[in-house]
């Protein structure tokens, strides 16, 4: 590693050893990432699958870092940014791969944008179709119209076009300016899992940074591999965010409404849909919004979803 390099490596993991090998292996052997310094930071949230010891042999210049407990990943986030030295962070899921060439031409890219904040390259499933890469940031507009609330990707081929901002992007690959990063005091460790990305950007441009989507760069991202074990837990976690995130931008009586909104949403579910619990999928589903009808009767504690 260069006593400076332009690009600081974040990786955040919890019991994903399988996944990183693959991540590992990517990094390796994108060559163009030598100038940039290529420093890699591994922040493990107390994974019991053995992910140490891999991490120090499969790569041992990464530096390591493990919890004694999962801190959630916004406080890893945090965690690795203090440590990395890089001019900017490249925040990467464990379930990522990255193509050659194609990081090295976002840093590029970011160069020329003065008032940067953060970044997002189009992601793309493992056969390089592409995949949802900019979100809207969440209301009630949303809820109460399913489907408002949806934000149209710009059309890109996955390898052209020019960068352009945006509202929010998906956290699975992001990169971060470092001084903005710092200047924004990172990201808000309330959110557990989930929206923590969207409240970085909703703050981000509030402050006059730029928020943008690169399509001219694409990054792999084996979408739903860390979460779809525990399904139900997950959705859980999101619907804790996403409280907190209209706790956060709007005031009572918006959230008041919202909850409202919500509540009636999963009541009507699971009263309409048991005589209809035929398959898996519907179970799941099913349970999923019985537990969500819970949480709320239980005044929407912390410990519904992945921490549970």
């Amino acid at each position: 590693m260069e006593a400076d390099p332009t690009l600081s490596i974040v990786i955040i993991t919890k019991d994903t050893r399988e996944l990183l090998e693959g991540l590992f292996d990517s990094i390796e052997k994108d060559t163009s990432l030598t100038s940039l310094g290529r420093e890699i930071i591994v922040i493990d949230n107390a994974s019991t699958d053995g992910t140490e010891k891999f991490v120090k042999s499969a790569c041992p210049h990464a530096r390591y870092i493990r919890n004694d407990r999962n801190a959630g990943f916004a406080v890893a986030v945090n965690q690795g940014a203090r440590a990395a030295a890089g001019r900017y962070i490249l925040l990467l899921n464990s379930d990522t791969r990255l193509i050659e060439g194609e990081v090295a031409r976002m840093v590029a890219t970011a160069e020329d944008i003065p008032d940067l904040g953060l970044m997002g390259p189009q992601l793309v499933y493992e056969d390089l179709s592409l995949q949802r890469s900019v979100a809207a940031v969440p209301g009630l507009t949303g809820e109460v119209i399913p489907g408002s609330g949806r934000v149209s990707q710009p059309a890109s081929d996955g390898n052209t076009g020019p960068a352009r901002d945006v509202e929010s992007l998906i956290g699975a690959a992001i990169m971060i300016r470092k001084a903005a990063f710092d200047d924004l005091h990172g990201f808000d460790e309330r959110f557990f899992f989930f929206l923590e990305e969207t409240d970085f950007c909703v703050r981000a441009r509030q402050k006059g940074y730029r928020v943008v989507f690169f399509p001219g760069a694409r990054v792999i991202h084996l979408q739903g591999r860390t979460v779809r074990k525990t399904w139900v837990k997950g959705r859980m976690e999101y619907n804790i965010s996403l409280r907190k995130f209209m706790k956060k931008h709007h005031g009572r009586l918006y959230l008041t409404a919202f909850d409202a909104v919500r509540l009636a949403k999963s009541l009507a579910f699971v009263i309409a849909v048991p005589l209809s619990l035929f398959g898996s999928r519907m179970r799941l589903r099913y349970s999923y919004y019985l537990n969500l009808v819970v949480w709320y009767m239980r005044a929407c504690p912390d410990d519904a979803g992945l921490r549970g």
